[in-house]
């Protein structure tokens, strides 16, 4: 009976808590458990995407919930085209006037330029498009501050911007110490 008692007590102090004959876990330690579908990504304001969406112009914008420039965009790029589109065609009619005269073709000739003569033309001809091509380096120049513009808000999107940032001025009189007449001036104040 001895030898049944120790075989017990040794099967109770080696196998039996293996088997789960211990006491309750403390349930504070335990994480619970989390499915993915409990839980919440949170996205962060990404500028290679307001970068990429602003291939078409405004689509950078209109993602960094910035829709108020849509019409500034559109107007300027709007504007700079339509001058690609005229200075082109003026370029176009002076060209076409003069390889006509140079022809010798009188019936195609425009009555527009029937007093002016073959050097004004080139010179118009040039001008046209000399500023053809400076309405394509405006578009170039809004399309590419379009693309920065949306890369430079989505950097700043959680950017805080607090109620007491201020900037003030008020004019100013300081004692001149050349002379005895006071200094006037600006004071500049900031506050953040």
């Amino acid at each position: 009976m001895k030898h049944v008692a120790t075989l017990l007590l040794l099967f109770f102090i080696t196998i039996a808590p293996s088997i789960g004959l211990h006491a309750q876990a403390d349930s504070s330690l335990v994480a619970p458990r989390v499915s993915k579908s409990d839980s919440v990504k949170v996205s962060k304001h990404n500028p290679t995407t307001a970068m990429l969406l602003s291939i078409i112009p405004g689509g950078g914008q209109i993602y960094n919930h910035k829709a108020w420039k849509l019409p500034i965009i559109y107007g300027l790029m709007g504007g700079s085209s339509y001058l690609i589109y005229y200075f082109g065609h003026q370029m176009s009619l002076a060209r076409n006037e003069y390889i006509n005269r140079r022809d010798g073709h009188y019936e195609l000739l425009l009555e527009q330029f029937k007093n002016t003569d073959n050097d004004n033309l080139l010179a118009l001809k040039n001008k046209n498009l000399r500023n053809m091509e400076l309405a394509i380096g405006a578009t170039l120049i809004l399309y590419t501050l379009n693309i920065i513009d949306a890369m430079v808000d989505a950097h700043l999107y959680y950017f805080d911007v607090s109620d007491d940032l201020s900037l003030q001025w008020s004019p100013a009189m300081m004692p001149s110490y050349a002379s005895n007449h006071p200094a006037f001036g600006l004071t500049l104040q900031l506050r953040w």
